[in-house]
């Protein structure tokens, strides 16, 4: 069979060079791609630990009102840290939870957050830095135990 009449007969496929420029192509795509990704991560983890605390903060609020009783988040050195509940005493709830690689708190430490169960706290700011010398921090209105994450270079 020629080469025109396996053409005509609608029989096409993929040669080799099709697929070796295709490979080519794609690898010079990622080697643009991934060193710009990778310059992103300190931000990306930076961005997921101030959600993460917030959420926690938004929740931990939420139970001292549900189950009538203090609760609070203890800032462990250098980026770990565990909720309580009062009992008698605070009890840990839990295990110890960590921040993603490489944030950790402003100044090495962070003052503990509470809730009563009215839903409202002490007025703190926790501070959340990356290896980038970028910020956020998490701060807690007291009266109202309102949550609020703000950009703030370390």
């Amino acid at each position: 069979m020629n080469h025109q009449a396996f053409y005509r007969l609608g029989n096409s496929a993929f040669t080799l060079l099709d697929l070796l420029t295709a490979l080519g192509l794609f690898a010079a795509m990622a080697a643009i791609a991934i060193p710009n990704l990778a310059a992103q991560l300190p931000t990306y983890r930076l961005n997921a630990a101030a959600r993460q605390v917030q959420s926690e903060l938004h929740r931990i609020k939420s139970q001292a009102v549900a189950n009538n009783t203090n609760f609070r988040v203890v800032f462990l050195n250098p980026s770990l840290y565990r909720i309580e509940r009062m009992s008698g005493s605070y009890q840990p709830i839990g295990a110890d939870k960590a921040l993603p690689d490489g944030i950790i708190y402003g100044n090495g430490s962070a003052a503990d957050i509470s809730y009563t169960p009215r839903g409202t706290s002490n007025s703190q700011t926790i501070k959340l830095c990356n290896s980038r010398r970028e910020g956020k921090s998490v701060i807690v209105f007291g009266g109202t135990g309102r949550i609020r994450v703000v950009s703030d270079p370390c």
